[in-house]
């Protein structure tokens, strides 16, 4: 009974990081765009490539998009339905990060690490995002897992999926997957799991999605199409809009590693000392390789690292360990920081903010959120000062964070991204009884960035897509169109009526052919 009361405990305590049941609303890129793209899976009845409007656009693979659209197919088409891929990945990822805990450093609070993965603002920003970033990342951290129980167990099971995890992992990122296996493969042949048949098997099967994929595209479109796949690899290691300097990571991933930061770095450094082959492989050996590889790329972004924050969320376990249980000059420079600075400099922000003398561009709504979970972070980390026992300290620094992300993420911030376009688009909607009717749109005004990538949010809103043409000469009486073209040429062209009034969608104007 006892135990059956502690795993209910542990699913409920996730609860307030998992779901949010408010309106959401979406970002442009690329969650917007995968959002499109499973639409038009759905209304084109295309389930092999990725469409953009009426053309193939093979810049990437139909992971995702596949996946959305499935679960629309089969659950209807809310915004929440839409989200279930991503969240039955993060949920996995988290089991898996408790899992991964166990292996390298034992039972003994395993439930931590997955907390700490779960109030990591890399990690829960895109747990919240329809995008393929957390279900590469739960596909890369099962492979880990994988791996180690391979080379403790040699149970086939482990050495299948030690395999498998790499062609499931190609279907969603193809080339970058080979970051995470350059990582994995020195600890394969040290440990003889890549020449195991088992192993060799789940390689194969884990291959068979994305080589049929490649087969029905090839077949279907030609291999100059396929190609295109080649390019997007190519512009991405030359220089474009995201290409960083080498030391990018060396400040970003603290930042998006918030409020962890400080324990990691003390963690790693921990790690780095570990006995256990193994252990300090996956904790220290491993993580070093992967940001070093990634740092080597041109293109570098915030979530390519999201593949290793489960490995990160074990090593902060370790380095709060370490802050709790150890005294020494810099260990008090980071009690510091953490518990007095940290917490201090969170409540005189929020104090500027809610008198205004800092403003910022939310909500009364989302502010009292954010206030509530700042308050309680701050007081659960200033209180760490004043406590004695080592397991009340530890409360204290997990319910901080956990306080802080769980009302963030319930104020709405991280998940209605577009709210003034969401509730734009819904007035319309409602006003004109769009729900089954299909809106066009003029593709040629999509010229610029900032065309595209309102287009993409507006879409992705819309209960029904139409056609992409080039004009609007091209509707038909009594059709709808988005286009650029101003109020005032609309005004002058009396087939023409202007629907939207709002200018949130700038420089987009709904528009109705009346004659």
């Amino acid at each position: 009974m006892h135990k059956k009361l502690s795993n209910i405990f542990r699913i409920v305590i996730f609860l307030p990081l998992f779901s949010y049941l408010g309106e959401r609303s979406f970002i442009a890129y690329d969650e917007g765009f995968y959002i499109l793209q499973a639409k038009w899976i759905l209304a084109k009845g295309n389930w092999i490539a990725p469409m953009w409007f009426d053309n193939i656009s093979l810049d990437r693979t139909i992971g995702i998009q596949f996946l959305i659209a499935l679960s629309q197919k089969f659950l209807g088409s809310s915004d929440f339905v839409i989200y279930i891929p991503t969240t039955i990945c993060a949920i996995y990822m988290a089991y898996l990060t408790y899992q991964i805990h166990k292996e390298l450093i034992g039972e003994s609070y395993a439930l931590i690490s997955p907390l700490i993965l779960s109030t990591t603002l890399l990690w829960i920003n895109h747990a919240n995002m329809a995008t393929q970033d957390i279900v590469f990342s739960t596909i890369v951290t099962l492979g880990i897992y994988s791996t180690i129980k391979a080379s403790k167990s040699s149970e086939n099971i482990f050495l299948i999926f030690s395999g498998i995890w790499i062609g499931l992992a190609i279907m969603f990122k193809t080339f970058l997957t080979i970051i995470p296996i350059l990582g994995i493969l020195p600890f394969l042949i040290y440990k003889k799991i890549a020449q195991k048949r088992s192993f060799l098997l789940g390689l194969f099967i884990g291959l068979i999605p994305f080589l049929v994929w490649s087969f029905l595209i090839i077949k279907n479109y030609g291999y100059s199409t396929y190609d295109d796949l080649f390019s997007k690899l190519l512009s991405l290691s030359k220089n474009n809009t995201f290409t960083n300097p080498f030391y990018y990571y060396l400040w970003n991933i603290p930042i998006n590693t918030f409020p962890w930061s400080l324990f990691l770095l003390m963690g790693l450094a921990e790690s780095s000392k570990l006995r256990n082959q193994t252990s300090k492989y996956f904790l220290f050996i491993y993580p070093l390789i992967v940001i070093g590889l990634l740092s080597i790329f041109s293109t570098k972004t915030q979530y390519y690292p999201l593949q290793i924050t489960a490995i990160f969320s074990v090593n902060c376990y370790l380095g709060i360990s370490l802050i709790i249980k150890h005294k020494s000059s810099l260990i008090n420079i980071v009690r510091f920081i953490n518990f007095i600075f940290v917490p201090i400099t969170l409540l005189t922000l929020l104090i500027l903010v809610n008198f205004n003398y800092l403003p910022i561009d939310i909500e009364l709504s989302e502010k009292q959120y954010i206030t509530i979970g700042v308050l309680l972070f701050s007081i659960c980390w200033l209180s760490y000062n004043f406590l004695k026992t080592n397991k009340a300290k530890l409360l204290c620094i997990i319910l901080g964070p956990y306080f802080l992300f769980s009302t963030v993420l319930q104020s709405g911030l991280i998940t209605d991204r577009s709210k003034d376009l969401r509730i734009a688009t819904e007035d319309i909607i409602r006003s004109e009884k769009l729900n089954n009717i299909a809106i066009h749109t003029v593709i040629t005004d999509i010229d610029n960035e900032l065309a595209q990538s309102k287009i993409i949010k507006i879409l992705a809103l819309m209960p029904r897509l139409g056609d992409g043409i080039s004009s609007l000469n091209d509707l038909d009486l009594k059709e709808y169109a988005w286009t650029t073209i101003s109020k005032e040429e609309i005004i002058d062209e009396n087939q023409l009526k202007i629907i939207n009034q709002s200018k949130t969608f700038s420089p987009w104007n709904l528009v109705k052919k009346e004659r």
